[in-house]
């Protein structure tokens, strides 16, 4: 039996194409430095996904670095049109935080702004939605790492 595709992602150019075959864990607007490099925005709105259920087809172009907890994070691009796409995230066991405006069909509900002590000065954060100075709050943190490193 052939699982089901919830959504895919791709490139400007089509060479990239991303698909996805489960629901996120979590959505967050990120606004560290680091994203904001990586997407020429002032925020990446991410969607993370437990890495088995991606999968990407075509060349990527990818650049890794180590993020706050001191793992890795490597950022992928599409090698021929340099679009983002997504990220995948050591320090969540290989999740996948995938550039949710890139994904069809989705809705993009973010549970929280995180690194906003990075934000840029002209972005406002809406009211009555969750932030953190640095990484996620607390309860999301527990819900990434029991459902990343299935310690439910």
């Amino acid at each position: 039996m052939t699982e089901t595709i919830m959504a895919s992602a791709r490139c400007e150019c089509g060479a990239l194409e991303l698909q996805v075959k489960r629901a996120p864990v979590v959505q967050l607007v990120c606004h560290c430095s680091d994203c904001r490099v990586f997407s020429s925005q002032p925020y990446i709105e991410g969607a993370f996904f437990q890495a088995d259920g991606c999968s990407v087809q075509g060349q990527t172009s990818s650049t890794t670095m180590k993020g706050g907890a001191g793992f890795d994070k490597t950022y992928h691009s599409c090698a021929s049109c340099n679009t983002p796409l997504y990220v995948t995230v050591g320090a969540l066991n290989g999740a996948w935080a995938v550039m949710a405006n890139r994904l069809a069909p989705f809705e993009f509900e973010p549970q929280a702004h995180i690194w906003a002590s990075e934000k840029l000065d002209e972005v406002t954060i809406p009211a009555g939605i969750a932030q953190s100075e640095v990484g996620p709050p607390k309860e999301i943190v527990e819900t990434m790492l029991a459902t990343f490193w299935g310690n439910e």
